[in-house]
C-alpha cells in the first residue's frame, strides 16, 4: 500500500461541522495513509461516520453524539471522545472490532495519537505490522521506532 501525506485540504473544502482539532490536522494534511493506518481526508470523512453508530450486541456503547471516527487501522475504526479529546482503540484480540471487549484509551488527544502511534513507537503496538514493512521501515530509519 502506498503511504501518503498529502498537503492540507483548502479550507473551503474542510466541514463545518468537524471537530477543531480535526480540522486543524486536516488544514496541514488532507489525510494520511501511514502503513495500516487511514486516518480520513476532507472528502471522506463525514461519510465513515458510520463507524460511530451503535452497533446491536456490541459491547462498546457508541453513538455519533460522543464519539468522533477519524480513521482506521486496517479495517478497524478508532475514535475520539468528542467531549475529552481522548483517542480509544481496539486492539487486535482475534475479533472483528465491534465484537470486542477491549476498547482501551491510546492517547489524550489526537495530536498525541498521531506522533506516538501513528508515526512513532507505539506503531508497531497498534498495527502488528512487520519490521520489513515500508512504513515501519521509514519510522525505524527516522528514529520514530526503536528495536
Amino acid at each position: 500500500m502506498m503511504n501518503s501525506l498529502p498537503a492540507g485540504a483548502r479550507p473551503e473544502g474542510i466541514g463545518a461541522g468537524l471537530p477543531d482539532w480535526f480540522r486543524e490536522f486536516l488544514a496541514v494534511c488532507d489525510g494520511a495513509t501511514c502503513g495500516d493506518v487511514t486516518v480520513f481526508d476532507a472528502a471522506t470523512v463525514d461519510s465513515m461516520q458510520f463507524y460511530a453508530d451503535p452497533v446491536e450486541g456490541a459491547e462498546a456503547g457508541l453513538g455519533r453524539k460522543e464519539w468522533f471516527c477519524p480513521g482506521v487501522v486496517s479495517d478497524e475504526p478508532f475514535f475520539v471522545n468528542r467531549s475529552t479529546g481522548a483517542v480509544f482503540h481496539f486492539p487486535d484480540t482475534g475479533v472483528e472490532w465491534w465484537m470486542s471487549s477491549v476498547f482501551e484509551k491510546a492517547a489524550d488527544d489526537f495530536t498525541t495519537f498521531f506522533l506516538e502511534w501513528v508515526a512513532g513507537p507505539r506503531y508497531i503496538h497498534l498495527t502488528g505490522s512487520e519490521a520489513e514493512e515500508q512504513w515501519t521501515g521509514l519510522l525505524r530509519r527516522s528514529g520514530r521506532l526503536r528495536g
